[in-house]
Order: C-alpha cells, then sequence, then structure tokens
C-alpha cells in the first residue's frame, strides 16, 4: 500500500518492532476494514518501540496493538500491515484498523501537529482502503463505553475532519441548514434546532434541561454529555448541538419528525 501523504512524514517500523517469538496476528482482506478507531497512549510520552515491548513483553500479544501511531510532531509511524487483525478493541478488531496518538489526554491535550497528521491518515486511508467508512474512538466500540479513550472529543474530531477533507478537495460550501421546530410532550419548545443533510441537530442543553436531564460540560475535552452520555455535537457560537436521536435516546423519550412543519417531536 502506497503510504506517501502530502504534508505528512511517514516513518515506515513494520520490520524494526519487537514481535513475539511464535505468535503472529491473523489477517484479513483490505475490504474487512470498515472503521478507523482512535486511541490515545494514556502515556504523556512514548514510542511505537515502547508500545510494542509492552504490547508483547507484559500483554503477550504478537506485536504493537496500533497500525499507525502519531507522535506529538505528527510524525506518523507506520506500524502494522493495515491485513493484520490487531489487538486494539476486542470483538471489532477484524473490521477496525488503529490509529494512536501519543498523549494521555485526560490531562493533556492533542497538539495542533497531530490532529493535523491524523486528519491527513485518515483521509489517505480512506482513498487507499474505500471500505473505511467510519472513524470512531475507542470507547465508542461495543463493550468499550467505560473506557476514556481517546479522552478528546469524537463529535469534535469528526466535524473538524469533515471540514479538513472539505478543504483538501477543495469543497468550501457549507451545508444549508433548515430550521426545526421542537415540541416536548406536545409543547413547543422557545428554542429551535436545524436539519443540515438530512439529520435534525437539536440544542442540547435548553431541550435537556427542559425534559429534566443532567447536562455536563467537559471542559478537559470540550465535550457535552447528557446522563453520562456522549455525543457526536456541533459546538455552533458557543451552544452544543447533538443529533435529535442522540439526544432523545440520553433523556430516554421517543423522538418522531413531522415533515410537513419541520417539527421533531419528542415524547416520554
Amino acid at each position: 500500500m502506497n503510504m506517501t501523504i502530502k504534508g505528512a512524514r511517514v516513518v515506515d517500523v513494520r520490520a524494526s518492532l519487537p514481535r513475539h517469538k511464535t505468535l503472529k496476528y491473523r489477517r484479513r482482506k483490505l475490504t474487512d476494514i470498515r472503521s478507523a478507531a482512535m486511541h490515545h497512549s494514556a502515556t504523556k510520552s512514548g514510542s511505537p518501540e515502547a508500545f510494542a515491548r509492552y504490547h508483547v513483553g507484559t500483554n503477550g500479544w504478537p506485536g504493537i496493538a496500533y497500525h499507525f501511531v502519531v507522535q506529538k510532531d505528527g510524525t506518523i509511524y507506520w506500524c502494522n500491515d493495515p491485513e493484520a487483525i490487531s489487538y486494539h478493541v476486542g470483538n471489532s478488531n477484524r473490521h477496525a484498523l488503529g490509529i494512536c496518538l501519543v498523549g494521555d489526554f485526560r490531562t493533556q491535550k492533542p497538539t495542533p501537529a497531530q490532529l493535523d497528521a491524523a486528519n491527513r491518515l485518515i483521509r489517505h486511508l480512506q482513498e487507499q482502503i474505500p471500505s473505511i467508512k467510519q472513524v470512531l474512538g475507542h470507547q465508542e466500540y461495543p463493550g468499550y463505553t467505560w473506557k476514556n479513550c481517546p479522552a478528546f472529543p469524537m463529535g469534535t474530531f469528526r466535524t473538524n475532519y469533515s471540514q479538513f477533507l472539505q478543504k483538501a478537495v477543495g469543497k468550501v460550501d457549507k451545508p444549508k441548514q433548515v430550521p426545526v421546530a421542537i415540541k416536548l410532550n406536545r409543547q413547543l419548545l422557545a428554542v429551535t434546532g436545524f436539519l443540515q443533510e438530512g439529520v435534525s441537530m437539536l440544542p442540547v442543553r435548553a431541550v435537556a434541561n427542559a425534559a429534566g436531564g443532567k447536562v455536563e460540560w467537559i471542559e478537559q475535552t470540550k465535550d457535552v454529555r447528557v446522563n453520562g452520555k456522549d455525543f457526536n455535537e456541533k459546538i455552533i457560537a458557543g451552544s452544543a448541538y447533538a443529533p435529535a436521536r442522540e439526544l432523545a435516546a440520553a433523556l430516554c423519550l421517543q423522538v418522531e419528525w413531522d415533515g410537513s412543519t419541520n417539527t421533531v417531536i419528542l415524547r416520554g
């Protein structure tokens, strides 16, 4: 696979990393890969060599868990063939490709160079492996909702990645936003949301407060949660908007769409 990425430095360390003496990762077809899984190393510093030594020597794995490691200076280390079914998201390993950003983002933040490199890497991988349709955080995979990884807001990352991709391919026009009304248990709320690319986005705090939900703002990760649940939110003019179905699920509400009046209907 071609790993020449414009604007990024890629170092191929596949042949030099520590490997288990007898165990080897199983292989898959490139078309089996459906998503890119984002991780943080949960260490303030580190290297592919150090991670590989731990994964092999301590965990007894065939090799390093990640396919790519992105250092704080933006250098991308190529650690495993994409065909390798490495160990990083449990039962989802067969269909996921692992990308680790070095850092403990519970107390640190990814550097701009890391985020830029990760964006460029994902765009390149999707060009090389078109079956990659999703970019998910470790904790978004089945069985890992308890794990604070990658510990930075994936909704914001995906939004910024989408904007990065649009700029990269010369598409900078913003999708049209259509205002939508919001009804909660037959009462019309004083706030509105918007419809964009077929998804109804609702103001998180206003709707959650009206429905009696607990709203948290995680300053460390610039993330919003309702009743402990995270969203693929967008921050617009300082306010968080989340997909209607995700917000309704967090509030234990049923959601309907009235296309004749452009209204999201929420019922308890």
